[in-house]
This record gives structure tokens, sequence and C-alpha cells, in this order.
């Protein structure tokens, strides 16, 4: 699903990959974010950031979603945004891990704001 040629490596070995190539991401805090995944019936790739005090959510939606998202408590990257990947088999913290693993695909982008717009 990603284009290896594109990513980078970081100082602490985690992928640096560019938005807005082969997809967007929508970046939502996670307790937003978790409520907002009980209601999508067909879900896609989620990672999870905890560095942060609220950590983040980062749903993976189709590219092109970024230049016309428009949901509040959210952003979106698109083009000229890059994205940290966790490791493949990541799953659990410390650092980045995969909720949901980039193999399972995209979230349409649809229902994702539906369903984040019904938990607001």
């Amino acid at each position: 699903m990603i284009d290896d040629t594109a990513v980078r490596l970081t100082a602490a070995g985690l992928q640096l990959a560019p938005a807005g190539v082969e997809w967007d991401v929508v970046k939502v805090e996670r307790h937003l974010g978790v409520r907002a995944i009980e209601q999508i019936a067909e879900l896609g790739a989620v990672a999870v950031d905890p560095s942060r005090r609220e950590p983040m959510l980062y749903f993976f939606v189709p590219k092109g979603t970024a230049a016309h998202w428009d949901v509040p408590k959210t952003s979106a990257l698109g083009r000229e945004s890059y994205v940290v990947l966790p490791p493949a088999r990541k799953e659990e913290p410390p650092g980045p891990y995969w909720l949901v693993p980039l193999q399972r695909g995209l979230t349409s982008a649809g229902d994702l704001q539906q369903a984040l717009e019904s938990v607001q």
C-alpha cells in the first residue's frame, strides 16, 4: 500500500511517509476517534500517536480528502504533509503504534465524517 521509495526513516527508526500520494490522513483526538470507530462499519487503517497529553488517532482515508475536509476538532493532512508510520507489526505502546493495521486499507471519508459529526 505504501511505495517504499517515498518513505524515509526518522532518527528514531520510524517511517516518515508523504500524505496526499496514496492516502490522506484525518487527525483526531483519541476520545473522539474511539467513539467514532464504534460507528464505522468498514474501518480502515488507524495509527495512534501517544506522545501528546491527549493521544491522537490518525485515520487513513482516500487521497484528496484533505482538500475538502471541514469537520470541527479534526485536521486533515494531505499534499505537503508527512506522517510518521509505526513499524508494520507494532500494535501497542511505547511510541506510535497501529490500532488497525495499514493492510486493512482506507476508511471512507464520508463514513468517517458522519461518525465524527455524530459523536461531537
